[in-house]
């Protein structure tokens, strides 16, 4: 999977998009982000209220990273739906 396909396929899970960050889909409150460093390195973290950075995981490949982040994202924004809108961090 490649960043193209990895957007397509989180808008049609219906991941509301101001959820997460990606390569030409650039959200700056997201919580989710995954981004290119200037190594070719692929990073996803989670970016705190405060801007802090947790890394998650990092990846080698464009299809790695792009797989991951869609199972780690739509499994997390999946448990958090009850509380969207109510308050609750995701």
């Amino acid at each position: 999977m490649k960043v193209k396909e990895l957007k397509e396929k989180l808008i049609q899970a219906g991941v509301i998009e101001s959820c997460w960050s990606i390569p030409g889909h650039f959200k700056p409150f997201a919580d989710w982000w995954l981004e290119q460093t200037n190594d070719g390195t692929w990073i996803m973290y989670y970016q705190e209220e405060r801007g802090n950075k947790d890394i998650i995981k990092t990846f080698t490949s464009e299809k790695e990273a792009c797989e991951f982040f869609y199972n780690y994202v739509t499994e997390r924004y999946e448990k958090a739906k009850p509380y969207i809108g109510k308050g609750k961090d995701l």
